[in-house]
């Protein structure tokens, strides 16, 4: 029996990303040297609003500031047991102070609404919304938060407010909104919270919406990118983000592969943690 193939959301942004630098994280997997400051800052402040909105959903009361920063600076002392890469303007201690600000705005910005689920999983058979065709891929992944209406929420912190444009082509909550179209039969609310590193820091929510054909589109592109690896096209993808790149001394000596791999089936989790939720 064929194995089933499986994909998650961050291989997509990777592949998408530079094909290279996936092959290299995840068939070659080589160990990184390094990991970005923001990604492990990203990474503590998701693992704080996620105990925050756990704590309301199974004890049913809202955790003070005080409570939500120290699940934040536990995970970030475990980031920096590993070697961080920190900006000419970050510092370890200074990012906690920004995780401060950050967490109290988040906390006391939130209106009320109810969470009805926190890291909701789900596994499905992904189908064209369009066609009804079945693709032969299998989507697995989680879903941040589910609020009372269906308003499924993805949170990013970054450094900058996102276009129009972006929020229109927003992959996770397109990816979100797919699965809960094959799951449950209707398109859901989508809101994409942003946690802005400023420096007064601040929380914007964005509301936004998709249609059938946005969510056909999003299930063509994840089945074209599991083509692709099957078919083994790795190149690299030269942009701004190669010096930041923990692969670019690998990438620099690449000159092409001598013969194809055997062809391999791709399985692993999709997240609304790790790269997709810290956006520099």
């Amino acid at each position: 029996m064929e194995e089933r193939r499986t994909l998650s959301l961050s291989q997509i942004q990777a592949y998408l990303g530079c094909p290279l630098k996936y092959r290299f994280q995840y068939l070659d997997k080589i160990p990184k040297p390094f990991r970005p400051s923001a990604l492990a800052f990203g990474s503590s402040i998701h693992a704080a609003v996620e105990w925050f909105h756990k704590h309301r959903l199974i004890v049913g009361q809202r955790p003070d500031v005080a409570q939500v920063l120290k699940i934040f600076e536990a995970d970030w002392f475990a980031q920096n047991l590993e070697p961080l890469v920190f900006s000419e303007r970050e510092s370890k201690d200074g990012l906690l102070e920004k995780a401060k600000a950050m967490l109290t705005v988040y906390i006391e910005g939130q209106d009320g609404r109810e969470p009805v689920a926190v890291e909701q999983p789900f596994e499905l058979e992904l189908a064209d919304p369009e066609t009804g065709e079945c693709l032969e891929v299998y989507l697995r992944g989680v879903i941040d938060l589910i609020e009372d209406g269906d308003i499924l929420v993805d949170l990013k912190t970054a450094a900058r407010t996102i276009s129009e444009g972006d929020l229109g082509r927003h992959l996770q909550l397109s990816t979100y909104a797919l699965a809960y179209f094959l799951l449950h039969g209707s398109i859901p609310q989508l809101r994409l919270d942003m946690l802005l590193k400023t420096t007064k820091p601040r929380l914007e929510r964005h509301p936004t919406t998709r249609s059938v054909q946005d969510l056909g589109w999003t299930a063509r592109l994840i089945e074209r990118v599991v083509r692709a690896i099957e078919a083994e096209h790795f190149f690299p993808n030269p942009s701004w983000r190669c010096t930041e790149c923990e692969y670019f001394t690998h990438c620099q000596r690449w000159r092409g592969y001598q013969a194809p791999r055997e062809q391999e089936l791709v399985s692993i989790e999709v997240s609304g943690e790790g790269v997709g939720d810290a956006v520099a």
